[in-house]
């Protein structure tokens, strides 16, 4: 049963790349975009790096944290229509300040270290853009149908699949170490990367013309 969650959460990954395309939105330049990409390459590169040619993962996981918050940073910035300007300077400064300290922690052996104090970042950077999306959106005169909007899907799948792994990465060190819990550390973590990429699908289909 593990082992079916995780390939069907795995090949869903490409699924939003292929659903742009055939919705012929690919060529819309909306900020959502890279990441759907990103999304499909690190499912590719799961499949074939990971488990065929069996490449060191910590490599993988420090390099897509980088990838991974620059994509969500323009998702972002983008949506925020170039506000809080200084607000997203101080995250990028805090990004390269705990970035710099993950690679001080990072070794080819046990990247689990650096990998959670990125992504420990990285909720938290979340959770702040998420806050002011959603008080930017109620702040407006307009009644909008979130769900017909597009970015409300993002939003969404972002702040579940953060909040859902919060404590997964505080204390996954511990659980991994215990094997008791190893199994179950990591299935969480696949189910909510599941709700992740169906909330991207979703998306990706309520897309209609590029959005700031």
């Amino acid at each position: 049963m593990y082992q079916v969650i995780f390939y069907i959460t795995l090949f869903i990954g490409i699924v939003p790349l292929v659903v742009l395309f055939t919705k012929k939105r690919a060529i819309n330049i909306h900020p959502i975009v890279p990441f759907i990409w990103l999304t499909a390459v690190a499912t590719l590169y799961e499949f074939v790096g990971t488990r065929f040619l069996q490449f060191n993962t910590n490599y993988w996981f420090q390099i897509y944290s980088l990838f991974e918050f620059s994509t969500l940073f323009y998702f972002f910035y983008h949506l925020s229509e170039y506000r809080y300007i200084l607000i997203y300077r101080l995250i990028l400064v805090l990004f390269v300040v705990f970035y710099s300290i993950s690679l001080v922690f990072w070794n080819d052996i046990d990247g689990f270290i650096s990998l959670t104090i990125n992504k420990l970042f990285m909720i938290c950077f979340i959770f702040i853009l998420v806050y002011l999306w959603f008080r930017n959106l109620f702040k407006k005169v307009e009644i909008i149908n979130l769900w017909k909007h597009d970015n409300f899907y993002f939003v969404s799948a972002f702040f579940i699949y953060y909040l859902a792994t919060f404590f997964l990465f505080l204390f996954g060190k511990i659980m991994f170490e215990i094997s008791i819990y190893a199994t179950d550390y990591w299935l969480v973590n696949i189910i909510a990367t599941l709700i992740l990429r169906i909330l991207l699908i979703i998306g990706v289909w309520n897309m209609k013309k590029p959005l700031k």
